[in-house]
């Protein structure tokens, strides 16, 4: 809570003589005032250097002690006169490499293909095992449909257009009552919107 009056106090707010006598007394204020006097200088920049004067000397100090060491290479590449006197495996290495490589991507390759047609022809066996004819002429329900697009699907009777007449019917009156009601409303919102 100090901390947060003292922060207060250096942004000229809560000033008060009793915080006033503590920062006086309190080294630990003391310190933490200066500490928030150089964090609002370095929000501010207000100031470049913080570090100090001596910061530069003791870095290039520390730099000069620092031990140098120069990485040796692992190996280096033969010469052609060291090439020639290797044996003859040794020398055919690059080129035995990536043809071994080769080799390994095409069994991968053939084994993939052998694999999948050996799938499917179980596959295959297992669905023509079933006892299921090669060409089906009746559908799964065993109902035949009539092929014509003109072929009534079912009769209907008189009775029947005549109730769907009259739901018809009842349906167009109710639109035009509900139509004739709210055409009042519907005018006038038309008339202020277009206010």
């Amino acid at each position: 809570m100090q901390k947060e009056l003292l922060s207060a106090y250096i942004d000229g707010e809560q000033v008060s003589a009793e915080l006033t006598e503590k920062l006086c007394q309190d080294a630990e204020l003391q310190k933490s005032w200066a500490n928030f006097h150089t964090i609002r200088t370095v929000m501010r920049q207000e100031t470049e250097v913080l570090l100090g004067a001596d910061f530069t000397a003791k870095m290039e100090m520390l730099i000069e002690q620092e031990e140098i060491r120069v990485a040796q290479p692992a190996a280096s590449q033969p010469l052609p006169q060291e090439v020639a006197k290797l044996p003859f495996m040794q020398k055919f290495k690059g080129l035995f490499a990536p043809l071994a490589q080769v080799a390994v991507a095409a069994s991968v390759c053939l084994v993939a293909v052998v694999g999948t047609q050996s799938f499917l022809t179980a596959k295959n066996e297992v669905q023509n095992s079933i006892d299921t004819p090669i060409l089906q002429t009746l559908p799964f329900n065993n109902v035949v449909q009539e092929v014509s697009y003109n072929a009534p699907k079912d009769a209907v009777t008189p009775e029947q257009l005549e109730q769907k007449n009259k739901r018809i019917g009842a349906m167009l009156q109710n639109y035009e009552i509900q139509r004739r009601l709210y055409a009042d409303s519907l005018i006038l919102n038309q008339q202020t919107n277009q206010k």
